[in-house]
């Protein structure tokens, strides 16, 4: 009963949490952040006197536009040198390092691409008897030895963004009928969170394709 009842409590937390921090981050972007800037407006006198709104709203717009700017920026070779000087730099702060890894790991995990993956899927790793599971990233096959070899990515715990690219024979691979939402779920929550069913039926008509 109890362990049901901290089952629960974590798979509510996990329900609300991307709606709570959704709406924190707007809120944040254009109450907190638009009225900060659009301080800045305000003590511009060449600008006529305006609602207080139309400053936030303005703020806002700043944020947005200093956003994408950034975002072009970073995405230049130098860009992301400074970057990664940047992260080196948070990574040596002794207090700040931990918040800012978990930071960028959560980011990471939620911006990555989901549609890359096809099927949830399970490979005997590190060794025979024990079991890993994966995604297939896509439906195209390399040919060995006359075996055809799928595509798969094995993600890391709790970080799903980083892990090892397999190239597994099809006799080896286990296609599973779970939904990709409920493997990332299982991966980054360690297997804390899991299906009520937790029978892994293997979809054999994806292997015939």
């Amino acid at each position: 009963m109890q362990g049901r009842i901290k089952k629960n409590f974590i798979t509510g937390i996990v329900a609300i949490l991307p709606i709570t921090l959704t709406v924190f981050v707007v809120y944040f972007l254009i109450v907190k952040t638009g009225g900060l800037i659009g301080g800045v407006f305000k003590k511009i006198t060449v600008l006529p006197p305006l609602p207080e709104f139309f400053y936030t709203f303005l703020g806002f717009i700043s944020v947005i536009v200093l956003i994408y700017i950034i975002g072009v920026l970073t995405s230049s070779f130098l860009g992301r040198y400074i970057m990664r000087m940047f992260e080196r730099f948070m990574e040596r702060l002794p207090f700040v390092r931990g918040i800012y890894s978990s930071a960028r790991k959560l980011t990471d995990t939620i911006f990555m691409d989901r549609s890359a993956f096809k099927r949830v899927v399970l490979v005997e790793y590190p060794r025979k008897g024990t079991y890993a599971m994966g995604f297939l990233t896509t439906q195209d096959t390399w040919e060995h030895k006359g075996k055809k070899l799928y595509n798969v990515f094995i993600p890391t715990t709790p970080n799903p963004t980083s892990g090892y690219y397999l190239l597994v024979p099809e006799d080896e691979l286990v296609i599973t009928d779970i939904p990709i939402e409920e493997g990332l779920k299982i991966i980054v929550s360690s297997g804390i969170i899991l299906p009520e069913k937790r029978r892994i039926n293997e979809v054999v008509e994806e292997k015939k394709d």
